[in-house]
């Protein structure tokens, strides 16, 4: 297909799943239907390849001057400390939304989306003032294992306390792997970047609204680290889950797709995300945010929940009688609470939770509330 691929694509086809091209990369998108997958993770739990997102390593003195000058958001300089944040434009538009995990002293893991990847590693070299930057996402994986059960499945491979460890926290934890870690994480390669010899980093992290980690282990290991996950979690219910469920998962909770619910144009307080807008420090953009949040009446990003059966989709037009008042983001129908959901910019008017909207699907108006997201 000519399109990237993670270092488990072949077992990825091996299970049968099927396969689509999402910024770039040959992903899996299901293996067995996407309710399925996206209910044993809200019940059990559930393991994303999502090895396609962007992994850069910040380095050297000033760093964390410099990364939260690029942040929304105060970047913690305590190291195991995880945030998320947007980084902005001169004009205050979202480039991308990523998260920051302190590693050690002036050290810093970016994770960003693998779409823009490109160009926010090009944007934050162009800002750095001496610091150094490498783009890791070629050496390793980003394994998503996200459940209710996904923490007692993963402490069966690990003498770490996964217990102890908070939201947003990070810790490098070795894990027992059937026939031994492979060469490159005994020593006898060049030293792992994210962790130290033996351990795999881990972040108590996700994009589904469940408790759940992300662990980023050298790309060795992606087979061996893959199939014992699994099977650590088999009897508790866990399956692997594709980049379908994903979406479904993330939009029942409200969080943002990059490319879809923010696409350049927008800016944090236009997507509802003033909460990430740290304004007592410097950063990019924050002039620009400033002046639009004096002004006022700017569109809003909020959530509609449909009263009469339908599937609002990205790009369906907001009615108030025949007049457009927004437009739909991203929408689905809600395989938890079996009513379509969405995400739609308003016109100021229209932004208030509780207020009758419809959503104009195949050429047919469906009435809808404007609800405040998480939808559950």
């Amino acid at each position: 297909m000519g399109n990237l691929r993670t270092p488990l694509f072949d077992g990825h086809a091996a299970r049968g799943a099927r396969i689509v091209e999402f910024a770039g990369w040959d992903m899996p998108l299901l293996y067995t239907g996407i309710v399925e997958e996206h209910l044993a993770v809200r019940r059990a739990a559930g393991l994303f390849d999502v090895s396609h997102m962007g992994k850069l390593l910040l380095e050297g003195p000033g760093t964390h001057a410099d990364v939260n000058r690029l942040s929304t958001n105060d970047i913690p300089a305590t190291p195991g400390r995880a945030r998320y944040t947007h980084l902005l434009d001169d004009r205050g538009r979202i480039l991308d939304d990523v998260i920051f995990t302190c590693l050690g002293p002036d050290r810093f893991l970016c994770v960003c989306n693998a779409g823009p990847r490109p160009r926010i590693a090009a944007w934050i070299q162009g800002h750095l003032r001496g610091p150094t930057m490498r783009d890791l996402t070629p050496d390793h994986l980003c394994l998503a294992f996200q459940g209710p059960r996904a923490a007692e499945a993963l402490q069966r491979l690990t003498s770490t306390d996964l217990g102890s460890l908070k939201p947003f926290r990070a810790v490098a934890i070795p894990l027992a792997l059937p026939g031994g870690s492979p060469p490159e994480t005994e020593g006898r390669g060049p030293p792992d970047p994210l962790a130290s010899r033996g351990a795999v980093l881990a972040t108590r992290t996700g994009y589904t609204g469940e408790d759940g980690f992300e662990l980023f282990p050298r790309s060795a290991l992606a087979v061996p680290g893959w199939d014992a996950l699994l099977a650590a979690g088999r009897d508790l219910g866990a399956v692997p889950v594709g980049l379908g469920a994903r979406d479904t998962l993330r939009l029942e909770k409200g969080y943002l797709l990059s490319g879809q619910d923010f696409t350049g144009n927008e800016t944090s307080l236009e997507t509802n995300s003033e909460w990430l807008v740290k304004w007592d420090h410097d950063f990019i953009g924050r002039d620009a945010l400033l002046a639009q949040k004096a002004r006022g009446g700017y569109r809003l990003l909020m959530g509609l929940r449909l009263l009469e059966k339908g599937v609002p989709r990205h790009g369906c037009r907001v009615l108030s009688g025949d007049r457009e008042v927004g437009r739909v983001t991203s929408g689905t129908m809600s395989p938890s609470l079996r009513v379509g959901i969405a995400l739609a910019y308003l016109d100021p008017g229209f932004q208030a939770p509780g207020t009758r909207v419809a959503v104009d699907i195949r050429g047919e108006p469906k009435a809808a509330d404007v609800v405040k997201p998480p939808f559950l």
